[in-house]
Formats: C-alpha cells, structure tokens, sequence
C-alpha cells in the first residue's frame, strides 16, 4: 500500500491488491484484513466496495510501530546475478528476513543493465517485494536500495555495526565473525556474482571495514549464498540471551 496519511479513513487499492484480496484469499464486501504502508505501518482495515480492478478499503485502526531500536538488521547487498535470478533472491531473502536488499555491480557482474532499464527492473522487483510479502505473511516491506557501483558500496560500510564477505577461500568461520561483536544490530551481507569475488576487491572491502568469513557448507550459488548466510545469522542472534531478533 501507499503510505496513508494521518487524517486519512479509506484507501484505494491498485489492481494488484484488489486481485489478490477478491480472487486468491476471496475476500467480499465488509470482511476485515491486515495490511501496511510504504513505511511499515500496521493497519487493520475493511473491504468497502469492489468496482472492477479497484477496490475500497476503510482503515479501521492504525497499530503503532513497535520499537525497533534493538532489534536485528540485517542487508543483502547481491552482485547482480544472470537472467531471473534476482527475482528469486528477493523472494527467499524477504522470506528469510532481509530488511534491505542493494543491487550491485560488481568486476565479474554478467548482468549490467542499461540505464534505460532501471525503472522497469525497479519497478519489478518492488512488486516482487510486495508479493513475497503476502505470501510469507510479513508485515514490514523491505526496503529496495538503487544499483551502485563497487566504490559507492564501499562508502556505505559506515552506515553498519558490520559487514560480512562470504569468501571461498581462507577466512575465519561466520560464527566466529558473529562471536567477535555480539552487539552488532546493523549488519551488510555481501553476496559476489556467479564468478565470485576478486582478490581486488576482497581487498578493497577489508580496507574499509568488512570480515571475510568462511561459511559450514559446500561453495553455494549467488542464488542461495544470501539466503543461507541471513538464515545462519538470524539462528545466531536467536540463541542469544535475550532471543534476538
């Protein structure tokens, strides 16, 4: 959904929205669903009126954020991989907890797409955010960061607690890494492209802050390396006192 203003009491819905409530959970006039905004606020609202694609909500009660200071964050910055692929990483990372997925363009990156491009592909993947969402039953919508550049993610690392590097070749292990600082909320997850990092900017990286790590499991796929590192610190973080995140 859009974000709803203050004063606000209905809400039209796109197409999209409308289809999935009428045609998959077949919803009618006058039935109560949950639903957020653009800036991941909670709201309980009501099926006005259908007319066509569109349809009217009435927002019945707007919940407040909870308190997210101490709790987990966790971004997926991901070398742009070939074809679909990227669709597939939105999908399982905002499954698996992401809170912001970074598109790079990396040295061995095969997908660089034309600046033309760059709205449709947006636009794309912000649809697949939504949809995942439904579908995993998530309430707060993962933030989509523009394509950078290598030097651009680089000058992000100061925005992070840390900054983790799967690495093949020789590093200490995720748990270690993760043991070091414990009281790291803040974390960037970087995922290198089908060719894998280059010592260049593995280089780089360490310059700046980040922690080549060393995964427990066989050399995995850009497709997969993101989902299984998050899932690995999301476990991490739930065995702390305290259960976080």
């Amino acid at each position: 959904m859009p974000t709803i203003s203050k004063n606000q009491t209905e809400i039209i819905l796109d197409e999209s929205a409308t289809r999935y409530l009428v045609k998959v959970l077949r919803l009618g006039e006058g039935a109560a669903f949950a639903g957020f905004d653009s800036q991941s606020c909670q709201f309980d609202l009501k099926l006005k009126k259908v007319e066509g694609s569109r349809a009217i909500a009435s927002i019945e009660f707007k919940r407040d954020q909870p308190n997210l200071r101490d709790s987990l964050f966790i971004a997926l910055g991901q070398s742009l991989p070939k074809a679909g692929k990227m669709d597939l990483i939105l999908r399982q990372g905002t499954e698996a907890g992401v809170h912001r997925f970074i598109p790079m363009v990396t040295q061995r990156s095969i997908s660089r797409p034309d600046p033309s491009q760059l709205d449709h592909k947006n636009d794309r993947w912000s649809k697949i955010l939504v949809e995942a969402c439904r579908q995993c039953g998530r309430n707060d919508l993962p933030q989509l960061g523009s394509i950078l550049d290598w030097p651009k993610v680089l000058a992000s690392f100061t925005e992070y607690d840390q900054v983790l590097l799967p690495y093949e070749k020789e590093a200490p292990t995720l748990r270690t890494v993760l043991e070091s600082k414990p009281s790291a909320r803040k974390l960037l997850v970087l995922v290198g492209p089908e060719g894998g990092w280059t010592r260049e900017e593995v280089g780089e990286a360490e310059t700046v802050g980040a922690e080549p790590v060393h995964l427990p499991t066989p050399i995995l796929r850009t497709e997969t390396a993101g989902v299984a590192v998050v899932s690995m610190i999301q476990f991490f973080y739930s065995a702390l006192p305290g259960g976080h995140p």
